[in-house]
């Protein structure tokens, strides 16, 4: 049974450690958070792609 987390998940570190003991995460809040605060595309995109590299880290 595969074990999805997403709650919580605003940092790569956090991505990290959820992606050594679940099988996927799901971030939304922290992305739309940034959408709402006029965050440009690219630094979106940043922010996502640091976390998965925290994920692929782990």
């Amino acid at each position: 049974l595969p074990v999805i987390v997403g709650f919580g998940i605003k940092t790569p570190d956090a991505a990290r450690d959820i992606a050594s003991i679940a099988d996927g995460s799901v971030v939304g809040s922290a992305i739309v958070n940034l959408v709402e605060q006029g965050k440009s595309p690219a630094e979106v995109l940043a922010y996502v792609k640091a976390l998965a590299d925290g994920a692929h880290s782990a």
